[in-house]
């Protein structure tokens, strides 16, 4: 019987701790080579992306957003002379960026 009751603790010993690190929810590591393979990759630039607006906007999908397509928005419209900064009639991604951006 002393066998018994000698098993019994250490079993209790021995069981407690691995169901405890069972329970635990698992993370990926936060550093290591491991670290790199788990972190997914990056988005895309997202000063690259065009304004979801623009998107709209560019109908024919030139990249442009000429004076007939920003009919679609009373904003752009009434802004068009002052967002085609290099005056070619028509707007680019990057001079729509940068004319909406909020001046602070």
């Amino acid at each position: 019987m002393k066998f018994k009751t000698t098993i019994a603790p250490l079993f209790l010993l021995v069981a407690l701790p691995l169901g405890a690190i069972a329970a635990e929810p698992t993370q990926p590591p936060s550093s290591g080579p491991a670290a790199k393979e788990a972190a997914p990759a990056p988005a895309p630039a997202a000063k690259d992306e065009p304004m979801p607006l623009f998107k709209e906007l560019d109908t024919n999908r030139d990249n442009f957003v000429t004076k007939d397509e920003a009919k679609r928005s009373a904003e752009v419209l009434a802004r068009f002379k002052e967002l085609d900064t290099d005056r070619d009639g028509k707007i680019s991604g990057a001079e729509f960026k940068k004319g909406m951006q909020p001046k602070y």
